[in-house]
């Protein structure tokens, strides 16, 4: 199961952002056999009847327990019945006892932890306990959020430079969330979905995200603002799209037209602005226009635009 979200460094964070709804979580139940034991994890040995040998022992980095009196047992790798019988044989071999029972379990778990980042709704450090999938992962996260992207990347913690992408978008996705295996030290970073902006004389001027990859036309993002008002200028609005060097370019759009025929009906890229202007606000669509291509449009400038258009 994936339990207890955490606090994840900063590296970790950097390095994968490079690269059911709602439903609580439904995870493997662990069978008690199937964890195994690592370096840092703190367990508790007990020796039947003789507390003397028994304590909580830290998993040094050699992946053994220093045992009191008994000398060091490797531990690391075995599962806790293992580990109960290995110790019980060195106690044994060492000529301590002569029959020993030993019982391990694990306390704290150092090295068991997955972390699950970006646009899920409880972000954090989860700890892993056996085999689990993508899915179970972003289940405990609570799931993805409405702003998720389509892109979900996954760095090991075996082979931090291998980034493994899984696409949202893919026709076989609910299939991959579930063969994708993640293991303990692996980070789980869900992308954020790009957004487009519309503006001017719509009855709901505002972002509207392209969740899970899905692009967005002309029409569905007009619907998306609910509409435009009776005193828009149809036939005048334009798509605003940033361009390489920073600067903007301007498409015309006869809204008029497209709301008759729906043929044309263009794509949407992320940050682009459709701008439905005033059918009394020819001087305003001048000004600003010419003004945008001279400008950086993104996030920040279209909500700017916004505010003043309200």
């Amino acid at each position: 199961m994936l339990i207890s979200p955490g606090q994840r460094s900063a590296t970790a964070v950097a390095q994968a952002a490079k690269g059911a709804k709602n439903a609580a979580p439904v995870l493997h139940t662990r069978q008690e056999g199937a964890l195994r034991i690592g370096a840092g994890d703190m367990v508790q040995v007990t020796v039947f009847d003789t507390p003397e040998l028994s304590g909580k022992l830290r998993v040094n980095a050699d992946g053994a327990v220093d045992l009191p009196v008994a000398g060091s047992a490797a531990v690391s790798g075995m599962t806790p019945q293992e580990a109960g019988d290995a110790i019980a044989k060195h106690l044994k071999d060492a000529g301590i006892m002569l029959d020993p029972r030993v019982t391990v379990t694990i306390e704290d778990y150092a090295t068991q932890e997955v972390s699950v980042l970006g646009e899920v709704k409880n972000p954090g450090n989860y700890l892993l306990l056996g085999p689990h999938s993508l899915y179970n992962a972003l289940s405990a996260a609570g799931g993805t959020t409405e702003k998720a992207g389509s892109d979900i990347m996954i760095t090991h913690s075996a082979d931090p430079e291998k980034l493994d992408t899984i696409h949202v978008d893919s026709p076989n996705y609910s299939q991959l969330q579930r063969l994708t295996n993640v293991t303990a030290g692996d980070v789980i970073y869900v992308s954020r979905a790009g957004s487009v902006y519309v503006l001017g004389d719509v009855t709901k001027p505002g972002e509207f995200s392209m969740a899970a990859g899905k692009r967005l036309t002309v029409l569905e993002a007009i619907a998306l603002a609910q509409g435009t008002t009776a005193a828009a200028a149809l036939s005048r609005a334009a798509i605003i799209r940033k361009t390489d060097d920073g600067g903007a370019k301007i498409i015309p759009v006869d809204l008029k037209r497209l709301e008759k025929t729906a043929q044309g009906d263009q794509m949407l890229t992320a940050e682009d602005i459709l701008l439905v202007p005033h059918s009394r606000s020819k001087a305003f669509a001048d000004a600003t226009l010419p003004a945008l291509t001279a400008s950086a449009v993104g996030s920040a400038f279209a909500a700017m635009i916004l505010l003043n258009n309200r």
